[in-house]
Formats: C-alpha cells, structure tokens, sequence
C-alpha cells in the first residue's frame, strides 16, 4: 500500500481541521470542520485559494438562511427542505455551484440542532467549516504545496525516452504495427497528462505572487510549456513514421540512412537538451542541432526528389506525400528542438535559481 502526497495532505488537514476546533472547546463543531478539510483540498494554490473564498461566502450565506427560517417558521423537516432549496437557488444566483453540497449540509445540521440559541449553533458550524477549509488551504498552499514542475519534468522524461526508443525501433524497421498502435495511445494518454500538470503550474505555484520571481517564474512557464511541444513534436514523428511505414520501408538506402543521422543527432540533442535543464549539461552546451546549410540543402532534396518518383505519382499522389510528411515531421521537430535549447539556455544563463533542477526519482 503506497501512501501518495495528496493521501497525506488530506490526513493532515483533517487533523488540523479537528485540532483548532477542540483547543476551542467547540466539539459540535468538529464533524463539520473535517468534512470541510476533506471537501476544500484542491490540485492547485490558485483553486485552492478560489475555495477558501467561495466556501466561506456559501456557509455564511447558508447559515443567514438556516437562522432566518428557524427564527421565522421553525425547523420541521418541511421547512428544513424548502430552506435547502432557497440556499441552493440562491448560491446559483452567486456562481457558487461548486459549494453547494458542503453549504446545504452546513444549512441541515445548523437548523437541526438544538444544543445552543440558533445564532450561537450557527456561528459555532460556520467557523467550524472556516477552520477546515483554511487547515486544507494553509496544508496545500503554504507548507506542503503540491511539485507540479517535478510531476511535469518526470513524466516529459519518461515520454521523452519511450519516443527516442519507438523512434530508432521504427527506423530500423522492428516495429511491431498492432501493438506499436496501442503504445501511441498510452503515449498520447501521457502527453495530456503532462499538459494538466502544466495548467496546474500555472495555477499552483506562491512563486508567482512575489515580484522577486514573477518574471522568472514567467519564463519557467514558457520552458516548460516548449517541453510538452517539443514532445508533440516527437509524438507526432513517431505517428507519422508509423503510419507511414510502408513508404519508409521502400526508400532508397542512402534516404534511409541520411533519415537515421538526422534523427540520431535530434534525438541526442534533445536527451541533452533535458539533462541541461536539470544542470547536468552546462548552458552553452548542445549546438549541434542546426546542419550546415548544404547538409541540410542535401536532406531537403532528397525528400522532394523521392516524393517526385513518377511511381508515387501514379499513385494518386498518397506515398508522395507520406514522403513529404515524414519530411516536414522531421523538420517540425527540429524546429521545436531547437526553440527549446534557446529557451534553456537563456533560463539558465539568466536565472541562478535552483528552479529548474529536479530531485531525480528513487
């Protein structure tokens, strides 16, 4: 049984969201103040920043209405379910939609009670869930915020090394086609999941409020957005070449083998690219991506003129232009590579902070 961070997170909010309450002497209030600790940890800063606000407006306001109603017409459970469904149209009417189950239970167990005056049980509920929604937000924001550069770079890794491997197998014509199709799922499945754990970074991270670091955090934003590119890229290479390997299969030896040093060097460039970035590689280092321009002139050419075969003519142009795809998927990724190596480079040379350098998984 693995214990993950979030597990963690939520067992330690609970704890402090049942510790404030009973150094409070407000043991009514604890039920209610778990549940909120449980309810308000989000997977970002921001959002968890954007509950705490819209958690405590809607247990305020549900507990306005759970004291107005009682005072006005009673608690019978006739009056407790018209109550509930006021507060509920009235959180619709605040966009506060997201809140509305933790609000309502709030509402139930105030008019329920009958321990304390009405206007003391329903302050006493109110700070109760005050307690456990600020416990998850001080938890998740402040002390154990949640590494999504980490979680993001890993995983970029990880993609990055499967690609370069299905890359080299598929050059070399190892390719298994059934189960090469499933690979790109799982593949693609990865790369969203990277591009979540980035709209997260850009949600989730304290950095960004302080002006010291707001620029460079800015511009690890832009890195790390360029990463996840440059592996679409590699995705896309991978998919193309898949998708096209009966051509591939039926180009001329000299192609092929111009094909697998182009590749060869992108693929350690960007193995090297990534090693930069963690500081294993230093800032000036990976400059040869670019061929020189008749070299690259010789590959350019070498494409066109086998997409202009009079046999891939005649075949209503479809291996003419898997050629020119392959081409312009070797050229996309070239271009992304590139772009990314200036941006690191210019992080690193720019920015003496330790940002960019992940802890390596054990």
């Amino acid at each position: 049984m693995k214990i993950g961070a979030r597990t963690f997170k939520s067992g330690l909010s609970i704890f402090l969201a049942l510790s404030i309450p009973a150094l409070f002497n407000m043991p009514d209030g604890l039920p209610l103040a778990g549940i909120s600790a449980v309810a308000s940890l989000q997977p970002s800063v921001k959002k968890s920043f954007q509950t705490l606000k819209d958690r405590i407006m809607a247990n305020t306001i549900g507990a306005i209405v759970a004291v107005v109603t009682v005072i006005l017409f009673g608690n019978s459970y006739f009056m407790i379910s018209i109550a509930s469904a006021v507060l509920i149209a009235i959180l619709h009417q605040f966009k506060l939609n997201n809140v509305i189950v933790l609000s309502t239970i709030t509402l139930i167990v105030i008019m329920m009670s009958t321990d304390y005056p009405i206007v003391i049980s329903a302050s006493l509920r109110v700070l109760a869930t005050i307690f456990g929604v600020v416990s998850s937000f001080v938890i998740n924001g402040v002390l154990l915020p949640p590494k999504y550069d980490e979680k993001l770079f890993h995983l970029n890794n990880q993609v990055t090394d499967d690609l370069t491997r299905f890359i080299r197998a598929s050059l070399r014509k190892n390719i298994q086609y059934p189960m090469m199709r499933k690979d790109l799922e799982n593949l693609e499945k990865s790369i969203t999941k990277m591009k979540v754990y980035l709209g997260h970074l850009i949600d989730g991270d304290l950095r960004k409020f302080f002006r010291s670091s707001e620029y460079s955090y800015a511009r690890l934003i832009v890195v790390y957005r360029q990463f996840i590119h440059t592996t679409d890229a590699a995705y896309n290479l991978v998919d193309t070449l898949h998708q096209a390997e009966n051509v591939y299969n039926h180009f001329p030896q000299e192609l092929r083998h111009l094909l697998i040093e182009r590749l060869e060097t992108l693929m350690s460039a960007h193995e090297q690219i990534i090693l930069k970035w963690n500081g294993r590689v230093l800032p000036e280092e990976v400059n040869f991506i670019t061929h020189k321009s008749s070299l690259r002139k010789s590959f350019m050419d070498s494409f066109f003129n086998e997409a202009n075969l009079e046999s891939y003519l005649q075949n209503e142009y479809g291996q003419s232009n898997a050629v020119i795809h392959i081409m312009s998927s070797v050229l996309d990724y070239e271009e992304s590579l590139q772009h990314l190596n200036r941006l690191v480079s210019s992080f690193k040379k720019n920015h003496n902070e330790k940002s960019s350098e992940i802890k390596e998984l054990h």
